[in-house]
């Protein structure tokens, strides 16, 4: 049983003893009624062996806990020696998606039996003015969207409608909201608000259909995208990851192409590009729950960091088309590589951002708005 307005069904409700009477864990029970209440003592007893098989995690993504973050919520982009880092911070309000990507390195990292939505908003607002407040000549980026999709639980936690209006307040920085999902109308009227981003993992249509179960269509996206705008958000888009298939280039052009049909340049703060890269235990996952799927068998190099990465002419190739295609339709838009190596990004733009530039880059298209 879920909301009407979620395309999801969970399956059990875990409540930990410490989160029963937050205002979130109120408001998911009142959007999930016929869900009885699990209570816990504690996460930790949720833990257990790691098992990748198809029925466990197909299992976790059913299962909803609700429970107080025990660490900090605001936590660096960890970044990987010998590859630029844009310097993004991570909110972590909650971990797990309900959507079901193939490639989702989440199902690889997370070794926990649910999605978990941490309900102490208050500690999350008084880290975030407490570390803002103590670096007030700093731009700081934050989102989301790194453990979680930004959108896809928002019906049943309402916490966007809060940090959007936190962020409002805020001069120095900005907060984007990644999602792979149009679930946005509840939250324009809280526009406009140049310190939100709303931004949008985008695929061509072939690959959403074929790897991107249960999330939204390409043309879906594009509209929220094209109504956030409207109302006075500035957007970003993410073609992370780019898939290689015989045909890519016509499918990808395409896709850049109706972006530009339907978005206003002027309203993108930036654009990203990474190609598909994966830790090497994560193909028998892809194999095993989606053996339709043949992402995973082409060809592939383990790079400096630990991680399988298609060689490197070709993603040269692909950045470098994704560029030109992105730049001859918005020569003013930022367009960057989510963690490549300098020899990658001399190939494909021609410099290296020095020490410290990318943020710096990035950080000027947050003043520009």
């Amino acid at each position: 049983m879920t909301s009407p307005s979620l395309p999801w069904r969970f399956q059990r409700l875990l409540v930990e003893e410490a989160a029963r009477e937050d205002d979130i864990t109120r408001r998911v029970q009142s959007r999930l009624p016929q869900l009885p209440v699990e209570i816990i003592h504690e996460t930790g007893d949720l833990h257990r062996r790691r098992n990748h098989s198809r029925a466990d995690l197909g299992q976790a993504k059913r299962t909803l806990l609700l429970a107080h973050q025990k660490g900090p919520f605001w936590r660096p982009c960890p970044g990987t020696k010998g590859y630029l880092c844009c310097g993004y911070q991570v909110l972590q309000v909650a971990t797990g998606c309900p959507m079901d990507c193939s490639y989702c390195i989440l199902q690889g990292y997370l070794n926990f039996p649910a999605i978990t939505i941490f309900t102490n908003v208050y500690d999350l607002l008084t880290e975030l003015q407490t570390r803002l407040t103590a670096s007030p000549s700093q731009i700081w980026r934050l989102g989301t969207g790194e453990f979680a999709d930004s959108l896809a639980l928002d019906d049943l936690m309402g916490l966007n409608h809060e940090l959007i209006q936190f962020f409002a307040r805020q001069s120095h920085a900005v907060l984007e909201i990644k999602s792979k999902c149009t679930l946005i109308e509840p939250l324009l009227p809280l526009g406009p608000n140049p310190q939100v981003i709303f931004a949008w993992s985008l695929n061509p249509p072939r690959i959403i259909r074929q790897e991107e179960h249960f999330t939204a269509p390409l043309e879906a996206r594009l509209r929220s995208a094209q109504r956030a705008a409207a109302a006075g958000f500035r957007l970003a888009f993410h073609f992370d990851p780019l898939i290689y298939y015989p045909g890519w280039e016509n499918d990808y052009r395409q896709t850049v192409e109706r972006l530009f049909q339907v978005v206003p340049p002027e309203a993108i703060a930036w654009i990203s590009l990474g190609a598909l890269r994966f830790m090497p235990r994560l193909k028998a996952i892809i194999r095993s729950r989606f053996p339709a799927s043949r992402i995973a068998e082409e060809e592939f190099i383990t790079a400096l960091d630990g991680k399988l990465r298609y060689f490197k002419s070709l993603r040269i190739e692909m950045y470098a088309r994704m560029r030109d295609w992105i730049v001859t339709q918005a020569p003013e838009v930022l367009v960057y590589l989510c963690m490549e190596s300098p020899s990658i990004w001399q190939a494909v733009f021609g410099f290296v951002p020095a020490g410290g530039e990318l943020p710096r880059l990035l950080d000027r298209a947050v003043e520009k708005g």
